[in-house]
This record gives C-alpha cells, structure tokens and sequence, in this order.
C-alpha cells in the first residue's frame, strides 16, 4: 500500500473504533433509561394504588359524615 493508502486506512479504523465506543455508550445509555422508566412505572402504581385506597378511606368518610348528619349528631 502506498503511504496515502495507509493513512486513510489508519483514519478509517479510527473512525470506526470511535463509532464503536460511541455505539456502546449509547447502549449503556439506554438501557439506563429503560431500567429508570421501569422504575417510573412501578412508581406511579405504587401511587395509583395509594390513590385508590385514600379515594375508599375518603368515601367512608363522608359516608359516616353523613350519617352522622342524619341521625342528628
């Protein structure tokens, strides 16, 4: 190979290590984000769980209220 064969190819394989690392990052990247969505969602049923059993706490609540009212107390 001539001496500008060579060099092109050197830079080729440079470029591709350097997509290489980059391609990996950007894996590493999303699987954080999946693991962090994952998270989120377990989240937000937690809280939709904690929401739906203070909706029922609530709905006791004015029941009695309103029974309360009723009888005259």
């Amino acid at each position: 190979m001539r001496q500008f064969e060579v060099s092109q190819h050197a830079l080729l394989l440079a470029n591709n290590e350097g997509q290489s690392r980059e391609i990996k990052r950007l894996q590493v990247e999303a699987k954080q984000m999946r693991v962090a969505f994952r998270d989120l969602d377990l989240y937000c049923g937690q809280l939709e769980v904690e929401n739906a059993r203070l909706k029922a706490k609530l709905a006791r609540y004015e029941m009695f209220e309103t029974a309360t009212q009723v009888w005259g107390y």
